[in-house]
């Protein structure tokens, strides 16, 4: 009997939402940092291109029998937490000492974060063996190319949502304060629960990591923004 196409469709988008919202959020978070085009475009190609090849792979993991993902994770928990901690130090660094530029620290956190958001995808492989069974190959390989292809709209529509919001926000010192609190907090949470649940495996709930990713950056924040008012106002006395 052949698989509904329908149901197929179902099964597939809902999969491709289930992987996709963390892309959409971290994607609203950064959407002030990927204002050119290669960022957004680097961010965009990466989120869609890990979110169809590791649950093709977490697949052919399980269809095979080889367990090398809990080998490898906690690597991948360093690799991504690094990259995040250190896009976060360098903007900290910038808003505390005003002169001091990082270009490629963007680039950086792009790939942390691609890392970060994406890691959780190559484990919907395995439940993609349970949910296929019975379908036409064709069926099987074709869902993972249409969940890669929704990451990549929710990717594209959270930038655009997100870029429009900015352009109607009334940019006051307090607005920008909170807008930077609300983005570093999603990055760092993406980042702890990278080193938290793939490196030192603590089962940790969500809601418990940005809490804490909220209050360590609420209080980095305010530091580094005291700093640098104090040395703007220094450099202005000086002049």
């Amino acid at each position: 009997m052949d698989y509904p196409l329908f149901d197929f469709i179902v099964a597939s988008l809902l999969m491709g939402l289930g992987i996709g919202v963390d892309v959409a959020v971290a994607t609203a978070a950064r959407a002030k940092q990927l204002c050119t085009m290669r960022l957004a475009i680097i961010w965009i190609v990466g989120v869609s291109f890990t979110h169809t090849v590791f649950p093709m792979a977490g697949y052919l993991l399980t269809y095979f029998s080889i367990q090398v993902q809990p080998a490898i994770e906690p690597v991948i928990g360093i690799l991504a937490f690094t990259c995040i901690f250190y896009y976060l130090r360098s903007e900290l660094i910038e808003l505390a000492h005003p002169k001091k530029q990082g270009d490629e620290r963007q680039l950086m956190v792009t790939l942390g974060l691609i890392l970060a958001v994406s890691w959780d995808a190559l484990w919907s492989g395995p439940a993609k063996s349970a949910q296929v069974i019975g379908w036409p190959e064709f069926y099987v390989w074709g869902s993972f190319l249409l969940v890669g292809a929704l990451v990549s709209i929710l990717a594209i529509l959270s930038l655009s949502f997100a870029v429009r919001v900015q352009q109607s926000f009334i940019q006051t010192r307090l607005a920008n304060g909170f807008s930077l609190w609300v983005q570093y907090s999603v990055i760092g949470y993406f980042g702890l629960l990278a080193v938290l649940r793939y490196t030192l495996n603590m089962n940790v709930q969500g809601w418990q990591v940005l809490i804490l990713s909220a209050t360590l950056i609420g209080v980095a924040l305010m530091f580094a923004i005291h700093r640098g008012a104090d040395e703007l106002g220094s450099d202005f006395k000086a002049s």
